[in-house]
């Protein structure tokens, strides 16, 4: 008789545990997927994330090659996209003054020069025409021999497909510059042409870039008005736009 209560016994704590078991598994999977954590539906949505993402881009591909903001930002403040200090116009900061003008970015440095502190005109043709042009600001004044760094976030651009030696999907972004730099009755100044500004090739269509367009003084400009003229290309697809701002070199 006691040998059948025993095993009564026993049977009765092991249900016991394995239904403490059961319903403590069940409330750590609602507290997970209270927290955020998705089990059979990751897959789900991840081919949803990717569905609208194609959609977006799709979408932002046919906007056009063109700036949606661009200003001129303390140097060494450009972190990547958004991630800047503008500049204010205190004539607080003056630099590169020791003889040669020049225009650079990341990507190299391309610079000419001539005896009268401003830079010679080259390859006029090579100019596109004024058919995009951003807005004009007259709110830009810098010391002479201040370095200006232009922020530009362009959108538009052509992701040209490519693949590795791993045949994974691979898409190069390929954007140069020309800056024309002129007086305010049009006669051009000054011209440097094809400048490079990125190149990188990404396994994912990145649509968030940023560009920075440095003009260093040099040697420092004259004292007076200019209008500088920025004419950013799509190397892939021959787009381009421009961006023009009127600038004042004041003491």
């Amino acid at each position: 008789m006691n040998k059948d209560i025993r095993q009564n016994f026993a049977v009765g704590v092991t249900m016991f545990v394995a239904i403490i078991f059961v319903l403590t598994t069940l409330v750590l999977i609602s507290h997970s997927n209270k927290e955020g954590i998705v089990f059979a539906q990751s897959d789900s949505n991840a081919s949803k994330f990717k569905a609208i993402r194609d959609q977006y881009l799709q979408s932002w591909e046919n906007f056009g090659f063109q700036s949606i903001y661009d200003t001129y930002v303390v140097g060494g403040t450009n972190k990547g996209y958004g991630v800047y200090e503008e500049r204010v116009s205190n004539l607080s900061s003056v630099s590169n003054a020791s003889g040669v003008q020049s225009v650079s970015n990341a990507s190299g440095v391309q610079s000419v020069s001539n005896a009268s502190g401003v830079q010679s005109v080259s390859n006029a043709s090579g100019v596109q025409s004024d058919a995009n042009i951003s807005k004009v600001s007259r709110a830009n004044t810098f010391a002479p021999g201040e370095t200006m760094y232009l922020y530009v976030e362009p959108v538009g651009f052509t992701h040209s497909p490519s693949a590795n030696e791993s045949k994974n999907a691979l898409f190069t972004i390929d954007i140069s510059a020309d800056i024309i730099i002129s007086a305010p009755n049009g006669t051009q100044l000054a011209s440097i042409i094809d400048m490079p500004v990125v190149k990188v090739t990404s396994h994912q269509k990145n649509s968030e870039l940023s560009l920075l367009l440095t003009l260093s003084q040099i040697k420092p400009f004259p004292v007076g008005d200019y209008d500088i003229k920025y004419v950013v290309k799509d190397k892939p697809s021959g787009r381009t736009f421009n961006i023009i701002k009127e600038i004042t070199i004041t003491r």
